[in-house]
């Protein structure tokens, strides 16, 4: 059973509030840096409102509910830009660990509380509170995003319900095709099918068991690549039901989503990083 969504522990700042409505109608929205000098000010360019970002941190109150467009400030030039595209009314949308991805010039924070709703698209990445995957995952989705060397995905899960989730596949991570025979991993790509089966770990899913369903329709391409590898990237999984919808914006998997500490176990690589989720580890 999925857990409701934390209530928010950093404040955001508001996006927006009606022309007549009251409290309950306002966004709030707030902020936090991974690196504190990484802004200066935030701006809501929709409602032309600025906030100064103090001890790495923002607020911005009182902003209209719908889409909102944070536009990260450093100096006199603009350093990022994040993208919020369904803050509903009486939204609170806290922003944890935000980092700049330098290929896109996107903002993304490493994970997100939020109360009034308990999903939310950011720069096209569905994101909810860690709660909303459950511990065990045996889900189905479509590839958004995948890593080069194809150990870390993001995947848009079937079920609406779920935020996409980062999958790590690593050298105990079985991946097989829907007979059951054995498959290789180099040979995903954007738009295929997949089940995942594995364990959430601190927001990323560590993959036990791949089934390669089959590619679907061509999504629209990510403006950049996955290019670290997956044991770095808070991971993918998907859930049950029909094929997940395209993104309404292009999908970056940046940088910013990197798992902090120690891989899992079963993700960390040897013999120079060749081979990393081929299946050729241990089966279960």
């Amino acid at each position: 059973m999925r857990m409701k969504a934390r209530i928010g522990l950093v404040a955001f700042p508001i996006l927006g509030l009606a022309a007549c409505g009251g409290a309950g109608e306002r966004v709030s929205i707030r902020g936090d840096f991974a690196d504190t000098a990484a802004a200066t000010s935030v701006r809501a360019v929709e409602a032309a409102r600025d906030a100064e970002v103090k001890g790495g941190r923002f607020e911005l109150r009182g902003l209209s509910a719908g889409p909102a467009t944070l536009r990260l400030v450093r100096g006199a030039d603009t350093s990022a830009t994040l993208a919020l595209d369904n803050a509903p009314a009486g939204a609170g949308i806290v922003l944890h660990g935000l980092r700049t991805d330098a290929r896109s010039h996107r903002a993304f924070p490493r994970s997100v509380e939020l109360t009034g709703t308990e999903l939310l698209l950011v720069n096209g990445v569905r994101m909810g509170a860690d709660g909303l995957v459950p511990a065990d995952v045996d889900a189905r989705g479509a590839i958004l995003a995948l890593s080069d060397e194809r150990d870390a995905l993001l995947l848009r899960p079937d079920d609406a319900a779920l935020p996409d989730l980062r999958v790590v596949v690593g050298l105990g991570t079985r991946v097989v095709g829907d007979d059951g025979s054995p498959a290789d991993a180099a040979s995903l790509a954007r738009g295929d099918s997949v089940r995942v089966q594995g364990r959430a770990d601190h927001g990323f899913v560590v993959a036990e068991r791949l089934t390669v369903a089959r590619r679907l329709a061509v999504l629209p391409e990510p403006s950049a690549a996955v290019t670290e590898p997956a044991v770095a990237i808070e991971s993918p999984a998907s859930a049950a039901s029909t094929p997940a919808p395209s993104p309404p914006t292009p999908v970056v998997v940046p940088s910013a989503l990197r798992r902090v500490g120690p891989a899992p176990r079963e993700t960390r690589v040897r013999g120079g990083g060749r081979g990393r989720g081929h299946g050729r580890g241990k089966r279960h």
